[in-house]
């Protein structure tokens, strides 16, 4: 574990286990625990997380580079600096994102593509999404305290409705008042939710790697339609649908660690 510096920003990262380079991506708000969390490398790969830009230990950054672009660059930096050649590259919901930015412009250097329950396509999130979100900064910025932030949040009536819609996805947002350093990132709820990591489908093409696409249903952020919408343009695309969280973490992170696991072993990585 350490930092690399780039753009004049200092990146946290950390690294586990030796073989094939798996650069894993997590989502707006996570960090390296989330996606750690989420999959266990088996032997013979080594995996790679890194806090992205205004999550975990890395700072926000001037808000301008706050982008699709500028975070599929700083993979690139963060490869480049440990020296990697190709290597495999996933992302959990923003990290697929930036995932999908970084393999349509890097698709040379990327051997395999893992999508975990993708929140974007190339349009912004859905307007009712973008809403939440935005509603978590606001409250972040003039509330006089997190807790008090997050108490308004609940009582809200949009946030009511998802909750009992998607209670976990309600759980997820309302972890973000007690994210690590949050009054000084919030601003990346604004920013991102508005952006979109491409401009058309047809860039999608410019993807040659095997990729697998895992998405659920009961997610009204990460939308089953976005895992078909990756399988439909990606040309050499899977799509499984995994179980969703609502039918319990622990199964739905055991069907993200198999599922991925059987993908690896496409890649020929030793030991798999």
């Amino acid at each position: 574990m350490g930092y690399f510096e780039h753009q004049g920003m200092r990146f946290y990262y950390r690294t586990t286990g030796k073989g094939i380079p798996f650069i894993m991506l997590h989502g707006m708000g996570g960090d390296t625990r989330q996606v750690r969390r989420l999959f266990q490398p088996p032997e013979g790969v080594q995996m790679i997380y890194m806090d992205q830009r205004g999550n975990g230990y890395t700072e926000i950054g001037p808000l301008k580079k706050l982008r699709f672009d500028v975070m599929a660059e700083d993979v690139e930096a963060l490869a480049d600096y440990l020296k990697l050649g190709r290597f495999i590259l996933g992302g959990v919901s923003m990290g697929a994102a930036v995932a999908v930015r970084y393999a349509v412009e890097h698709h040379d250097r990327v051997i395999g593509l893992v999508l975990i329950r993708p929140a974007w396509t190339h349009f912004p999130m859905e307007v009712e999404v973008r809403e939440l979100y935005h509603r978590i900064a606001e409250l972040v910025e003039t509330s006089d305290s997190l807790e008090e932030a997050a108490g308004i949040y609940v009582e809200w009536e949009k946030y009511r409705s998802l909750k009992k819609k998607a209670p976990e996805a309600a759980k997820s947002l309302l972890k973000h008042f007690s994210e690590y350093k949050i009054e000084d990132n919030s601003e990346k709820f604004r920013v991102l939710p508005e952006q979109s990591p491409f401009h058309n489908p047809g860039q999608l093409k410019q993807i040659g790697c095997k990729t697998l696409v895992l998405a659920t249903a009961k997610d009204p952020i990460h939308r089953l339609q976005y895992g078909q919408y990756y399988r439909d343009y990606i040309p050499d695309a899977e799509f499984v649908e995994i179980i969703p969280k609502s039918e319990g973490i622990r199964k739905h992170y055991e069907s993200v660690q198999v599922e991925t696991e059987r993908f690896l072993s496409k890649t020929g990585a030793p030991g798999i």
